[in-house]
Formats: structure tokens, sequence, C-alpha cells
């Protein structure tokens, strides 16, 4: 039984980090957007470096602010499973597995949104490594993301009978 409250813990902490995120991402979301236009026209890398794909355009800034702040909503998502979780943290093994499908999926949405954000478009494709002021950023989401895979295989563990 108390194997089920650390999973609902790590679960709770993920949404709470969600929940935080997008507050402060819609609050101050013309400098989410600036940022996002920082990096994809690679304003750190040199001239005659980086790939031909420089872009200011406002639907591709658009789209990665979404796809930020979407990561955070899936991460508000696993939380609210969390929620389920707790109220079946009493029930039998079947039942408690089956509450936990919203949690699983927030938190697995999270860290696919964070690695297709920041490791793939951001760092892989608009080298966001070469912004000194932005390369901790994908450093950050790392950690984020290696953080929430992990608590998304712990929890996806099936309850004994």
């Amino acid at each position: 039984m108390p194997v089920r409250y650390v999973k609902i813990f790590l679960v709770l902490a993920v949404g709470f980090w969600g929940l935080v995120g997008v507050v402060g991402n819609l609050s101050h979301v013309s400098d989410v957007y600036n940022t996002v236009r920082e990096v994809t026209s690679m304003s750190g890398v040199p001239e005659g470096v980086g790939p031909p794909w420089r872009t200011s355009n406002a639907l591709v800034v658009w789209l990665g602010v979404a796809t930020i702040i979407l990561g955070k909503l899936a991460a508000v998502m696993g939380g609210v499973g969390g929620i389920a979780m707790w109220r079946n943290v009493n029930a039998s093994a079947s039942d408690f597995n089956r509450s936990k499908k919203w949690a699983i999926a927030g938190c697995a949405l999270a860290f696919g949104l964070l690695m297709f954000g920041f490791t793939i478009a951001a760092e892989s494709t608009f080298f966001m490594f070469y912004n000194g002021q932005l390369e901790g950023a994908g450093a950050l989401a790392f950690r984020f993301g290696g953080s929430f895979a992990l608590v998304t295989i712990i929890v996806a563990q099936p309850e004994p009978d």
C-alpha cells in the first residue's frame, strides 16, 4: 500500500509542475513568444554555420509556444490522473491499475512534448545550444523530461494482487 502513495505523490508533483508552468507561461506569453522567436531565428548561431531554415515566422514561433504550453497541460492532465489514483488508493489492484491511465498518459505526453520541443526542435533543429543565454533551458528540459519518463515507468508498473 505505501507504494501506491509514492506513485500518487510522484504524479501529483508532475501535475503541480505543469500547473505552475502553465500559469507562468500564460501570464507571460509575450516573453515565451520572444524566447521561442530567438531560438527559431538562431540568434546565437554564427553566420554560415547553421542550417538555412532560420526563421522568425510567426506561425513557426506560435507552434513552439503551443508545444511548450501543451507539454505543461499534459503534466496537469497527469496530475488529474493522480487524483483518480487517490480516489482508488484502497481499491483492488485491478481497479487501482485502471485508475492510473490518465496519470500515465499525462506524464508520458509531458515527457514526449519536452523531448520533441527542446531536444528535437530547439536544440537539434534550431541549434539552441549556440545561444549562451538559452543553453541551460535545454539541459533543464532534459532533466524534467527524464524525471517525467522515470515517473511514467514507475507509475505504470502494475500493482500486485
